[in-house]
């Protein structure tokens, strides 16, 4: 018997996920997600036609992963596995999707509506029969509700499929679960296949230095953070180690974090998570957004990039006070108005001139680091028969694959498909 893994998207590149697991002439879709452009255009994965798959598996709720899911739900209905919260905060990041890109996009919400209604919600660690599938969620340590997929096939095969997935404990996710240590084809992420992530320990130590200096000078904190995981890692984390901080959480983010807070049994700590809610506050209008300028205090507010939202009205209403700090904590891609203001020090076209507040970059990954992922795959290395690499550069999962042939010998097949690319394995 044979076991395909054909890359519809997210082969030597990040985003755009979406990969098809074949065995015995049946199909099951891990992710089907969506990229952008150099002119933030959306850029789809390969087409699948929805009757070809049995199950569409999704791991996560971040774009490239489910953005372009709701595709199959324009002429197709199939059934779909996945976790409540991720299934929340996808509706929640496509409304905000559609409003930007409808232009661009050949579904609406009503599409969604029908993949949010073919949805069958999974437990970490609960087992589930699709045809002659089994199928498996765990904790996959990198938003609320991410998960790592475990797959028996047919054919005898058992695929562990990563998603984006974080081995290090954050103030509000554990990190990633070990699956059953019997995969015999692991499909991992590489967004940071060559680099290693600075010690979480003295990277927060160093966020909360920064704000504390700020506004004890009477400056503003503005801290540009992703809406999904990052801004409620943040928050967290500054009410603990400064509970006496006046924090604000603003747009996206705010809505997000009440996501977070109606599915506290995927945090790490649900009551350290309800004590953060009560105590932080919530921009509400554009009054409030006026008044909190004025005062010492940190907000956090989306969009971690600056691509837009409100985190761009504050750039232009605190970068010329000394006073003030921009504090970026999400990664920020080329291009982005966050990297342009690292580079340049200012953003003409978005009237922002010459950057005089405080400018730092922190990084707060919710990714594995090389070493990381390396160490997560040894795990499984008494079975493990093929590896492949997806979801990172070409150079990225070039330096990854090296390492681990390094570590775990010549025994094993390591693939970094390019999307578009079909392998075959014999079971």
């Amino acid at each position: 018997m044979y076991l395909k893994i054909k890359v519809l998207g997210g082969g030597r590149e990040v985003g755009r996920s979406a990969i098809i697991v074949e065995s015995a002439d049946k199909k099951l879709l891990l992710d089907y997600g969506i990229n952008f452009d150099e002119k933030d255009r959306p850029i789809l994965p390969l087409h699948v036609r929805p009757v070809e798959v049995l199950a569409v598996l999704i791991s996560h709720a971040h774009l490239d992963h489910i953005g372009a899911t709701p595709y199959l739900y324009i002429t197709g209905n199939p059934k779909l596995l996945t976790t409540r919260p991720t299934m929340d905060v996808a509706r929640l990041l496509t409304i905000d999707f559609l409003r930007l890109n409808s232009l661009y996009v050949d579904y609406e919400m009503r599409e969604f509506d029908r993949m949010s209604s073919s949805a069958q919600f999974i437990e970490y660690g609960e087992e589930i029969q699709v045809d002659d599938f089994s199928v498996q969620f765990f904790n996959a340590g990198h938003i609320i509700g991410s998960s790592l997929i475990y797959i028996e096939t047919p054919g005898g095969e058992n695929i562990l499929y990563t998603g984006d997935f974080n081995t290090t404990q954050t103030w509000t996710l554990k990190p990633a679960d070990t699956a059953p240590l019997k995969v015999t084809t692991l499909i991992v992420e590489s967004t940071y296949g060559s680099r290693n992530h600075p010690p979480r320990g003295k990277m927060e130590e160093r966020l909360v230095q920064v704000v504390e200096e700020t506004v004890d000078r009477g400056g503003v904190a503005l801290i540009p953070a992703f809406s999904v995981g990052r801004t409620q890692e943040v928050i967290t984390l500054l009410y603990t180690r400064a509970p006496y901080l006046d924090i604000y959480v603003d747009g996206l983010s705010r809505d997000i974090t009440e996501i977070y807070s109606k599915h506290k049994g995927f945090l790490r700590d649900p009551v350290l998570f309800n004590k953060v809610i009560e105590n932080i506050n919530f921009v509400t209008d554009s009054s409030m957004r006026r008044e909190i300028t004025r005062k010492p205090c940190v907000i956090v507010a989306s969009a971690g990039m600056l691509k837009g939202g409100p985190s761009l009205y504050y750039l232009k209403k605190l970068h010329d006070n000394p006073k003030n700090s921009i504090i970026l904590v999400s990664y920020q891609a080329v291009n982005s108005n966050g990297h342009r203001i690292l580079e340049e020090g200012q953003l003409p076209d978005h009237d922002v001139g010459l950057i005089k507040a405080r400018l730092e970059w922190i990084d707060l990954s919710s990714h594995a680091g090389r070493d990381d992922i390396v160490k997560y795959t040894l795990q499984y290395k008494n079975t493990l028969r093929n590896i492949i690499i997806v979801h990172g550069d070409y150079e990225e999962a070039l330096v990854l694959s090296t390492r681990l042939r390094e570590i775990i010998g010549e025994d094993i097949n390591i693939h970094i498909p390019a999307s578009g690319e079909e392998i075959e394995i014999t079971t």
